[in-house]
Parts: structure tokens; sequence; C-alpha cells
């Protein structure tokens, strides 16, 4: 089978992966309340990782601009070196008919450059909290990390394409850690993303200042106040009316 999915490395990218082995892969998606994306966005800035690779797909998104690091892509690879830790970007979700391909093409190379371990970032629905903890997770393949939040409770499942990665890891051996801060699905929540970055970062024994999430956070709860009290103030003049 022809798979639909390239993972395209720079030239000076791929001179980085050679002098390294033994890499972590930090990853997410824009699912429940986007946690993914947004953590592991933040860390790629607040490391100064640099930019390898882009993952090329059939059905790409067709959309690009420019940020500090150059042109930015739906699906970005960034490394940083000290650390031995290399981050997927992924600004978008894939398209449907080909996540699959996509999971097991980033697998597969990840494994071929000499990764050794996977931290997956998602959401988890704040409903299912059962406590004050911040997050749940899980462990595969002996991933050598043990939280002290409780681990995801049996019956609940990680869905999308952060969970067919999970799946593409565990077949392979990859050990794999699942961060899952509680969010509400229907919100962007940098809050959220500030837990997994908090936690990836004692984890990886590097220090990320997360202040700016979190008051990136409020301004959205803020804004989500100030939309609140406009549509009650609507509906009590549409009342008026009736």
């Amino acid at each position: 089978m022809i798979r639909s999915v390239k993972v395209a490395i720079s030239k000076s990218g791929s001179k980085v992966l050679s002098e390294r082995r033994n890499w972590i892969l930090v990853t997410g998606f824009p699912g429940f309340g986007y946690v993914g994306t947004i953590a592991v966005r933040y860390m790629v800035k607040k490391l100064g990782a640099v930019k390898v690779g882009t993952v090329f797909t059939r059905y790409m998104p067709d959309f690009t601009a420019i940020d500090d690091y150059g042109v930015v892509t739906p699906f970005e690879i960034f490394a940083h070196s000290e650390k031995n830790v290399l981050f997927l970007l992924n600004n978008v979700i894939p398209h449907t008919p080909e996540r699959q391909s996509f999971v097991e093409a980033i697998a597969d190379w990840f494994t071929s450059v000499g990764g050794s371990r996977a931290i997956l970032i998602g959401g988890l629905n704040s409903k299912f909290r059962v406590g004050g903890e911040e997050l749940s997770w899980v462990c595969i393949n002996n991933c050598g990390w043990e939280l002290a939040e409780p681990p995801l409770p049996k019956g609940l499942y990680i869905v999308g394409p952060l969970a067919l990665l999970t799946m593409a890891f565990e077949i392979r051996g990859v050990p794999t850690l699942v961060i899952l801060p509680y969010t509400d699905p229907s919100k962007y929540d940098p809050k959220a993303a500030s837990v997994a970055v908090k936690k990836v970062g004692s984890l990886l024994n590097v220090s990320i200042d997360v202040r700016e999430l979190i008051e990136h956070s409020k301004v959205v709860e803020e804004a989500e106040e100030m939309l609140k009290e406009a549509v009650k103030e609507a509906e009590s003049k549409v009342k008026m009316y009736m």
C-alpha cells in the first residue's frame, strides 16, 4: 500500500537528527480544549526548538504563514537537541481518510531516527474528574514515568488521532505516556494546556514559565463572560417585546 503521508526533513534537520539518538517525542492534536496543540506550540516557542521538518499529506490543508522561525505549515517537526526532544506540532487535525497513514508514518519515522519514548498530550472532559486533580494519564510499554495523579479510569476512551498514535506506538513497543489535563471540550483552554506544559517540563527536567498561558486563559474567560452577559441582555430585550 502506498502511503499518502511523507515526513520531509530539511538538510540542516537531517544533520541534527543524525547527531543524536534516544529522542523523546512530544506531540498532541487540536482536540478537546485544543490542549495538545496549545501546549506543544508553547513549548516549542519557550524552549527555542528549531524546525527540522514538515509532514506532507495527500489532503494537505492549503494554508501557510510566516512566524519567527520561518514558514508555518500544518504539521511541523521541531528539535531541541540539548534535551533530545522532538516536537510534532499539529496545527490542524489530519484529514479523516488518512489519519491512520499519518500516525503510522510518524511512528515509523520516529523509530527510524532513534526515538526511544513518547509523551502524548490531549484533553479529558472535566465531567470525569473525581477529585481535585488537574489531569489523568496512561502509561504504555513501561514508559518509565509514574505520575502522582490518578491514572485514566477503566472504561474512559482516548479518541481521535491521539488514540491512533497511542495504538501505533503500543504496537511498535515504544514506551509512551499520555497526559490528559481536564478541560471543557467546547472551550479553547490555555489553562489546561499550562497543566500539560508544567508536567512535561518536570518530566524533562526543564523549567518552562507558563505565566503567558495563564494570562491568556484569563483573557479568554473574560471574553466568555462578556459574551454571556451580551447574550443575556439581548434575550431580556427580546422578552420585553414579546
